[in-house]
């Protein structure tokens, strides 16, 4: 007895059964993930045993699944047992409920196995949270172990993923474009390297769906995700941008009142804003529009009135799909476009003398242009920090020049736009900034007796 007991335990510690706990893991889309209530199918786990038990005998099989819950109950049916000889049956004995993670089945064996039999377990999986995400994510792993009662029966199946994920449908932008705001119009155009002197690229987004190889799967593992389609259904879209629009507000360039002109897409769709207002516009799409736009980019343009002046922004737009499940996880990315900025020259003073200090120092500032416009000042202190406003007196005429402005002066405009700013017993330094094609600035210091000057 003692020999034999040896023999059989010197046979289980020797078998080397093989784990293959999916056939591929299957990617899901992660958009399925928004609230984990999804329930997933991934491919069969199979395991290929080495040891043969004898008749009469019995071992367990327990499974552990990991960052997710079992999708539906299991039963004795669940895991099928085939291939080799012999004959036994699958009983269900301890977990396999829905929202478990663990589940025991215990094998009796009638005749005893030869070759290698097979375990395959079918399910599904729900409670995954951690595929919720824009990368490949781990999803679910599944371990099993057989074991009877001399401890391990064959070798463990390791814990292994069986389901990741992918972004589904993605959204990306490209904040490029051409033109400049050209202040020597009074800024109320664009320059000549703009797509005209009214209209100016603002870049361009495209909504994508993961393809090919790597695309997203739905979640009964039975076609890959398609924004628009079966388990992808689309409620609504938004496109929402925010900038400065106001000099787009009142263009009408096809007569028609009812049509927002100021903002427009085209390339993927050739559609107007729904609706348009200083400080944002919005797109409101369908499924079919959004159908249609993938893959293709999303051309954006602003068309202002001529008139109006164009002040500098820097657009973004989000673009928002609304899917008919509301337990999956809506898209929402937020692209930043081309900023429009200003093409005005500025001129740097690299010393401007301590405000109150023993010397008196001035500025004077001068429009070389012909166009009128306003100049902006950036003031530096000795510890880097920054101020930035606008030059008092309102706009410098055409070859005009500002008096003579103190350090004082300016500084005090300076902490008006921000109490915090100090100059902190030293010197100051500035950079104007002109809304016309050419400025000049100098720096003056007068001495004490009022006799000598200097000019930087």
């Amino acid at each position: 007895m003692a020999a034999s007991l040896v023999v059989t335990l010197f046979a289980n510690s020797a078998m080397a059964g093989t784990w293959t706990a999916t056939s591929g893991a299957p990617v899901f889309a992660s958009e399925l993930f928004g609230d984990g209530t999804a329930v997933i199918t991934p491919t069969t786990a199979v395991y290929t045993m080495s040891a043969t038990p004898g008749a009469g005998s019995a071992f367990n099989v327990d499974f552990t699944l990991g960052s997710g819950t079992w999708g539906a109950a299991l039963t004795s049916g669940s895991l099928v047992l085939a291939g080799g000889g012999g004959a036994g049956s699958v009983t269900l004995v301890d977990g396999g409920a829905l929202a478990g993670n663990t589940a025991k089945f215990r094998i009796d064996v009638g005749t005893s196995f030869t070759g290698n039999r097979t375990l395959t377990l079918t399910y599904t999986i729900t409670g995954v949270t951690a595929a919720d995400s824009a990368a490949a994510a781990a999803a679910a792993t599944l371990a099993v172990a057989l074991s009877d009662q001399l401890g391990a029966l064959d070798t463990a199946g390791a814990a292994t993923t069986v389901a990741s994920s992918i972004n589904g449908t993605s959204i990306a932008g490209v904040g490029t474009g051409v033109g400049n705001i050209d202040v020597t119009t009074g800024s109320v155009n664009f320059t000549s390297t703009s797509l005209s002197t009214t209209t100016s690229d603002l870049g361009n987004f495209t909504i994508t769906d993961t393809a090919g190889a790597a695309a997203g799967r739905e979640d009964g593992n039975d076609a890959d995700w398609s924004a628009g389609s079966t388990d992808a259904a689309i409620t609504s879209g938004t496109l929402t941008f925010t900038g400065d629009f106001s000099a787009s507000v009142g263009v009408d360039g096809d007569s028609n009142a009812l049509t927002n002109d100021g903002l427009a897409l085209s390339g993927c769709l050739t559609a107007n804003a729904t609706t348009l207002t200083a400080t944002s516009a919005t797109f409101t799409l369908t499924q079919a529009n959004i159908v249609s736009m993938l893959g293709t980019a999303c051309d954006v343009t602003l068309t202002v009135d001529g008139t109006t002046a164009i002040a500098e922004t820097t657009p973004t737009v989000n673009v928002a799909i609304d899917y008919t499940n509301v337990d999956y996880r809506d898209e929402s990315t937020t692209v930043t476009l081309y900023p429009l900025t200003k093409n005005g020259a500025s001129a740097a003073l690299d010393l401007i003398l301590t405000p109150g200090g023993v010397f008196d120092g001035f500025v004077r500032v001068s429009n070389k242009s012909a166009v009128t416009g306003k100049v902006i000042v950036t003031m530096y202190n000795d510890a880097g920090t920054s101020v930035t406003f606008d030059l008092s007196g309102g706009n410098l005429a055409g070859q005009a020049s500002t008096a003579l402005i103190s350090a004082a002066d300016l500084y005090a405009q300076a902490q008006t736009a921000d109490a915090t700013f100090d100059h902190n017993s030293g010197k100051l330094r500035a950079v104007f900034e002109g809304e016309f094609g050419a400025i000049a600035a100098q720096s003056i210091t007068i001495s004490t007796d009022n006799t000598t000057f200097t000019t930087f």
